[in-house]
């Protein structure tokens, strides 16, 4: 678990700031739970979810911090496997999903961000490879509803 935990918080040392739990909702089948400051969901496989709100700082756009997040994940060790927009309502985001070798297994991560003004929602998740192949397309749709919800401050 403290792996699973490391790699959940490795991207987030990039966009360390002042964070907010925004209105979220989980993935299908994921159990809720109150995080540190985020709002958090779990599989039974460990795969992990999480969504929160930290302030746009340094404010940029999404195309800077597209940019910063790739090279922070890069930088640590991690390797991009896939990448692209993605579409939340009216919202337009970015997710990166890497693979890292941790031990014997291999893990994915997934970040999305969502630059909206002054705040960023950022939605993450990451497991076992295997685990997280499985609840692929359950985060995708929750990753979605979560960033339309935060944007509206609204509860799903």
């Amino acid at each position: 678990m403290k792996v699973l935990h490391a790699l959940l918080t490795g991207a987030a040392l990039l966009l360390a700031a002042c964070t907010t739990a925004p209105p979220a909702g989980a993935p299908e089948g994921f159990a809720r739970y109150q995080g540190d400051g985020a709002l958090e969901a779990v599989s039974a496989e460990r795969v992990i979810y999480r969504v929160r709100e930290i302030d746009n700082q340094p404010e940029a756009d999404a195309g800077f911090w597209q940019l910063a997040l790739k090279e922070r994940l890069r930088k640590g060790g991690y390797v991009i496997v896939g990448e692209g927009e993605v579409q939340a309502g009216a919202r337009r985001g970015h997710y990166v999903e890497t693979t890292a070798a941790r031990g014997a297994l291999d893990y994915s991560y997934l970040v999305a961000i969502f630059v909206q003004g002054k705040r960023i929602t950022v939605i993450e998740a990451g497991g076992e490879v295997k685990a997280y192949g499985a609840q692929r397309e359950r985060i995708f749709a929750a990753l979605r509803q979560d960033a339309q919800s935060a944007a509206a401050g609204s509860v799903r």
